[in-house]
């Protein structure tokens, strides 16, 4: 098949796959949920930040094509790189048996107005070649505004490809050799980017499990971390060190108990 066939074969399969609504299955075999996962981080006193996108489930068939949006308050932060970090191979071995192809696998735009395109696909019917792996599948990079106040933080949510209809939703599957499309529901859970309180990266003292609340649970958490029987991430053991003298101990455990205990809700700060 010449490249402009199969690219022709692909495009149509490929706006049935984005048309289906997020409930909705192909009359072939029904393809497993997909997740999608934005990770939590803090940025840096000067602003800069670094979070990952990550695909912590897969269908066992894999994705030949996976299009989705991440919507941000522009007020608040500006995206300034998506690189893709899963690299399956697809790109080269896409352009080397489509030479005339010019569409890329992996592409991403930045309206700069609060929403992030991504958009991976690839035409090649070898599964090899498909997302098959939990991994992280893409890194952004950017900067939060000064005007954002310290100790908060702002969303990052994955939505919808922007020109879809509304009922629509992400857009996840596979197109079979008998030009079938066979979708994947997938779920989404949204990440926060922190502007830190000061330079020790704690954005939220008391707040632990870094779900933007002030719980017991984050006392049980940090008392599992002293046990050592977890452990936590940069910001989450300097949110944990309520103090903070660079320790975590019963102290802080204490300091998180009576917050709660006291108002139920804020920053220990």
């Amino acid at each position: 098949m010449k490249a402009r066939e199969a690219a022709a074969m692909w495009i149509a399969g490929f706006q049935v796959l984005s048309l289906l609504g997020t409930k909705q299955m192909c009359s072939a075999e029904q393809v497993q949920n997909a997740v999608l996962t934005v990770g939590t981080s803090t940025a840096g006193m000067d602003g800069a930040f670094v979070v990952d996108v990550c695909l912590e489930q897969l269908p066992d068939t894999g994705l030949e094509a996976l299009e989705f949006a991440i919507s941000y308050d522009a007020e608040a932060l500006s995206i300034t790189e998506a690189e893709l970090l899963y690299d399956t191979g697809a790109e080269k071995a896409q352009l080397l048996a489509y030479p005339e192809l010019t569409e890329s696998v992996f592409t991403s735009s930045d309206n700069r107005e609060g929403i992030l395109s991504v958009r991976w696909a690839t035409i090649l019917q070898n599964a090899d070649y498909w997302l098959t792996e939990e991994q992280p599948f893409l890194r952004l990079r950017g900067v939060l505004k000064d005007s954002m106040p310290k100790g908060t933080g702002t969303e990052l949510k994955i939505v919808p490809p922007t020109d879809l209809p509304g009922n629509a939703g992400i857009s996840a599957g596979y197109l079979d050799e008998a030009n079938t499309v066979h979708r994947c529901d997938v779920i989404v859970n949204n990440g926060i980017v922190w502007k830190p309180i000061d330079e020790t990266g704690a954005f939220m003292y008391g707040d632990v499990n870094l779900d933007g609340e002030i719980a017991i649970s984050d006392a049980v958490l940090l008392q599992r971390v002293i046990a050592e029987e977890s452990f936590l991430s940069a910001a989450a053991y300097a949110n944990a060190d309520c103090e903070p003298d660079g320790v975590l101990d019963l102290r802080d455990i204490s300091l998180i108990c009576r917050f709660v205990l006291e108002s139920g809700t804020g920053n220990i700060v």
